[in-house]
């Protein structure tokens, strides 16, 4: 941090509460201690309900000593991200109440302050049902319920900073730089604000540094700033033979922006910046259908990602944010979309800094036709673009997913970021993605082979000059479900086999298009929580089903990659730097019941693989060689496979780098089995003099180990998970899973293999006279890693605390750095209980899930016994066999809608003009038709005072934007609202345009009218009212 300049983060040692929520489920007042990122709706949405999330209003409080007060400072505290909306209290003095969002917001707080001294802040944070006044609207609130785009956060959920500057300084986003279509000269914009009641005179300098700190440039200028005043100061210079951005070299330059009054620097700011030229067909309309970086053609192989995690919702750590980012391009991604809200502001760093073309999005398909929804949307995107527009990973702007914004609105919008994008006007693209106008472009999204239409023409529609770049393409997948490799079949099983078949058609595909397509995006890389549909789906497993989910990812809500995350390593990862090999697959030991022929199909990035049906060299299945062709595998045909191990050789250059391995269940012995076990370290071998008190096999049952101990089932007797916290809901779903690797240091597999997973949720409880014990923890990484040669680089996936009665045992713990992948890994420690209990819990996870495989207590004190709890039913070996692959509705749980909402169909509500009732699109509906005055009247009802939404089905096929008046009027005949709505051309099916009352109504009847002079082609099926 440069001196003039002093921030630190305020995450840690806040308290927080809940206040009210409308769920039944919440629970009211019931303090925590917590680190920032925190997010309310942990695993509330996770329920199978249709709108299950957590609603509702909370407290965050935190004391804090402030810095010492100096002369010619000024104090602000910034915060990255609320949701939905914080009203801010400092020392009892009220700083307002702020729109939060996906975007930023900063307060001075210089006058608020308790300096040198104890600072007591709070934050009522609110995130209520139906937001209908800006975009960050949940989907189980959506007008278009199966059409959602994912949850919003409750609660503070990105990082709090303080920042101490001088009282003139630079704005927060304030340092604008950019460079021209040639790359020949760079534009700042510095933007500037005076704190304090006196003028400034200052010198703002500009210089310009290679990432050495070697000079470039320096601009110079004498500013005078007025009392109260904002300025901002462009300058430009040239440059010659710059070093460009790109993929393969993503150099930053760094801008050192700083205020001087004579010899002191008033403020000082640091931009890492690169300098690179796009160029995309919609901006060049030559017939090329590429896109170009710095002039050379570059294919996006891009992914799109939800900022979501399984036990924490959107709340990232920064640990969290570097870890997906890893796992992201540890499968050779080179673009990213940020599905469909703006992401934590590391991302951008991290795309920076590595090389990644960015498609960052503003969206809002949940769409109010109200002023303030439009004003709070716009005050959202000028921050959004202010906070990313420095990025030379920014390669597209995305005003909205499947976009529902009117055709005028949209054209503000753009005009909006061009405004403070200069670069947006001939080099950056505006979108809008699968519908929408008024922007630059409208992506399309081929799904061919999911929903509907022919996948192996992919190359051919993806080469049309309206499409040339996929928003997305993916499939639906459940985890754990196989079947035996053979034709596509397009209306087949949710298999993870058919998943990767498409998905490798659809890269073999665009490759082959190259040459004359921009790219795509693979939808989605992690499968997130989708409220508002009924999708079960994600796991074959009933005790792994979690949902609604929108389940294509290429992780599980957990994180836990699938076959198809080793697809894309397999054709994107460079060989020479990660050398990979992947048998397909590590979830499916049951494949054989008996030796015989079949089809192994195996990834790698390798020039050629060996297969055999042995630990080593014996039972050798033959050699393949890459074919050299992205979408693409390794495929072993009519293999004898007569015993239980398939062991896979990956060769580069004529050696050995990488290789993986699996067991099969119900075959023979393997020849060199026993190598398997060469590395057994005897890690659970009890500790003689030692009286073993509990052992406990986490997520397994009772099983007797190589050295004749019994580790004991793992139930609620001594276990908790999130689950417990919800009735009817099983109190082990999601928290457990198996492995059938083989791992290294141990023979006891099944020990190690069964494990349970979760975050503040999971913990255990063991009664116990009070002294000290040893206790005995066992680990492994199930996940990360998994065929990975030299190259491969997991650190950071998976980073966790541990703690025994409050007190911390294992700060950070890092499986995969510590032992790699499928080696077992054992903590000892000496903890002392006090107050007949020992819990142990995970309180801090920083990245991915905890994972625990087995426990151990013991003591020197011979005479204590276990506590030994009513015997239970519950049997994991039966859970592992409770499997259905298309789960039927009927077996979901009843849903109870808060806020039900009622529906008047068109062909009931008073018409007048000209008009036909007919079926449109198997509904019923009302037509309009040329006429001098038409109109629509619904009579409708309401019980309750509050603010109601008001949702219009309909179609426009007039081939424009139609203006129509809206009047709600009163039983006595006042008209408590008048308001035009904007019906956008909607030809292809029928789409919901939502609106509100503006204000609390009242229980009673009321008439819904909407009219115009010219109507013809404006289509009603229904008026929604919730």
């Amino acid at each position: 941090m440069i001196a003039q300049r002093q921030s630190f983060e305020l995450n840690e040692g806040w308290t927080s509460f809940v206040t009210q929520s409308p769920n039944p489920d919440a629970v009211i007042n019931d303090t925590l201690k917590l680190n920032l990122p925190h997010n309310w709706d942990d695993y509330y949405g996770y329920r199978q309900l249709t709108h299950g999330n957590l609603h509702g209003t909370a407290m965050y409080v935190k004391s804090f000593v402030a810095p010492p007060k100096k002369e010619g400072k000024r104090y602000f505290i910034r915060f990255e991200g609320v949701g939905t909306y914080a009203v801010i209290k400092l020392n009892n003095k009220d700083l307002g109440r702020h729109l939060g969002g996906r975007v930023t917001f900063t307060i001075d707080v210089s006058d608020y302050l308790n300096y040198g001294a104890d600072n007591l802040l709070e934050v009522k944070v609110e995130h209520p049902h139906m937001i209908s006044d800006m975009p960050c609207v949940c989907g189980g609130c959506s007008s278009e319920w199966g059409f959602s785009e994912g949850s919003q956060p409750f609660g503070i959920y990105r990082p709090v900073v303080m920042e101490v500057t001088g009282e003139v300084r630079i704005e927060p986003f304030g340092v604008h730089i950019w460079n021209d279509d040639r790359a020949t000269k760079i534009f700042i914009d510095t933007e500037i604000r005076n704190y304090s009641g006196r003028e400034h005179k200052l010198l703002l300098e500009n210089r310009f540094n290679t990432h050495k700190g070697k000079k470039v440039f320096l601009l110079r200028e004498e500013i005078s700033v007025a009392p109260g005043a904002t300025v901002t100061v462009r300058q430009e210079a040239d440059i010659d033979d710059p070093v460009l951005w790109s993929n393969e070299n993503p150099y930053l330059y760094k801008l050192v922006t700083s205020l001087k009054q004579g010899r002191k620097k008033k403020d000082a700011l640091e931009t890492p910046f690169g300098i690179r030229t796009i160029s995309w067909p919609v901006k060049r309309n030559d017939g090329d259908g590429r896109f170009f970086l710095n002039g050379k053609p570059v294919f996006l192989n891009g992914t799109c990602e939800y900022e979501h995690l399984l036990g924490q919702g959107h709340a990232f750590s920064r640990e969290q944010v570097k870890a997906r980012v890893k796992q992201m391009l540890n499968a050779g991604f080179n673009a990213f979309r940020d599905a469909h809200q703006p992401h934590h502001l590391d991302y951008q760093k991290y795309w920076d800094k590595y090389g990644i073309l960015f498609w960052t999005q503003l969206s809002a398909h949940i769409w109010y036709d109200t002023p303030v929804f439009r004003e709070n949307f716009k005050t959202q995107l000028r921050q959004w673009v202010k906070e990313r527009r420095n990025s030379p990973s920014v390669v597209l702007w995305g005003l909205q997913n499947e976009s529902m914004l009117p055709k005028d609105f949209a054209v503000e919008c753009t005009a909006i970021i061009r405004e403070m994008d200069p670069t947006a006007l001939n080099m950056r693209a505006v979108t809008t993605c699968n519908g929408g106008v008024g922007t630059d472009w409208n992506v399309v999204q081929n799904w061919s082979g999911t929903y509907s239409g022919n996948p192996e023409r992919y190359d051919e529609e993806l080469a049309l000059p309206n499409q040339l770049l996929n928003g997305e393409y993916g499939a639906w997948r459940t985890l754990d479900l196989h079947e035996a490799p053979g034709p596509f079949k397009q209306e087949g099983a949710y298999s993870e086999e058919r998943f990767c078949q498409l998905m490798e058609m659809k890269i073999h595909l665009a490759e082959k298009a190259r040459d004359k397509v921009c790219g795509q995006f693979q939808w989605i890389f992690n499968s997130h929580d989708n409220p508002g549909r009924r999708q079960p789906d994600e796991a074959y497993r009933l005790i792994d089903r979690v949902g609604p989910v929108n389940y294509k990812g290429l992780i599980t809500p957990w994180e836990e990659p699938l076959d198809a995350y080793y697809m894309y390593r397999s054709n994107y990862v460079p060989a020479d730097t990660d050398p990979m090999v992947y048998i397909a697959s590590h979830t499916w030991p049951d494949r054989f019941e008996e030796p015989c022929r079949a089809c192994i199909q195996v990834y790698s990035n390798c020039d050629s693989v060996q297969l055999y049906n042995d630990a080593g060299n014996r039972a050798y299945l033959g050699t393949e060689a890459h074919q050299k062709v992205k979408g693409s595998h390794f495929a072993f045909e009519n293999c004898l496979v007569q015993y239980n191990v398939l062991r896979a050789v990956a060769y580069r250059s004529g050696k050995a780098v990488a290789e993986d391995l699996i067991v099969l269940n119900n075959l023979k012995k393997a020849p060199s089995f026993d190598l398997l076990y060469k590395k057994d370290k005897s890690l659970t071998k009890g500790k003689s003099s030692y009286n073993y008190i509990y052992r406990v096999n986490c997520g397994g049952d009772d099983y007797i180990d190589s050295f004749g101990q019994l580790w004991a089932k793992d139930d609620t007797s001594f276990s908790r998970s999130w689950a417990q916290d919800f009735a009817g809901l099983n109190p082990y779903q999601a928290s457990q899973r198996v492995t059938n690797d083989p791992i290294r240091g141990s023979r006891d597999w099944p020990l190690f293999g069964h494990f349970r997973y979760g975050r503040h949720k999971l913990a255990y409880r063991f009664p116990l006279p009070d002294g000290k014990y040893r206790l005995e923890l066992y680990f492994i990484e199930p996940w990360h890693g998994t065929g990975s040669g030299k190259g491969g680089d997991c650190a950071g996936l998976r980073l966790f605390d541990v703690s025994a009665n409050g007190k911390i045992l294992l700060n950070d713990l890092d499986i995969w750095a510590e032992s790699g992948h499928d080696v077992a890994l054992k903590k000892t420690f000496r903890v002392k209980v006090q107050g007949g209990f020992l819990n142990l819990e995970f309180p801090e996870i920083k990245a991915g899930q905890a994972v625990l495989s087995a426990i151990a207590i013991a003591s020197r004190d011979k005479s204590i016994k276990p506590h030994v709890p009513p015997v239970s039913d519950w049997s994991w070996q039966k859970a592992d066999r409770e499997r259905v692959g298309r789960f039927p509705t009927e077996r979901l749980p009843e849903d109870n809608n808060v806020r039900p909402g009622v529906s008047y169909p068109a062909v009931e509500a008073v018409v007048e003009g000209n008009y036909r009732k007919e079926q449109m699109n198997n509904r019923m509906a009302v037509i309009f038709e040329a006429a001098s005055t038409n109109s629509i009247s619904w009579d409708i009802t309401t019980g309750l005072a509050q603010l109601y939404a008001l949702r219009f089905n309909y179609r426009n096929i007039s081939g424009r934007d139609m203006l129509v008046d809206m009047k709600i009027i009163a039983a006595d005949g006042t008209v408590l609202k008048e308001d035009k709505l904007t019906f956008p051309i909607n030809e292809r099916g029928w789409k919901l345009i939502s609106t509100t009352t503006g204000s609390f109504i009242n229980a009673g009847h009321y008439r819904i009218v909407l009219s115009s002079p010219d109507m013809d082609g404006l289509c009603f099926e229904r008026l929604d009212v919730q």
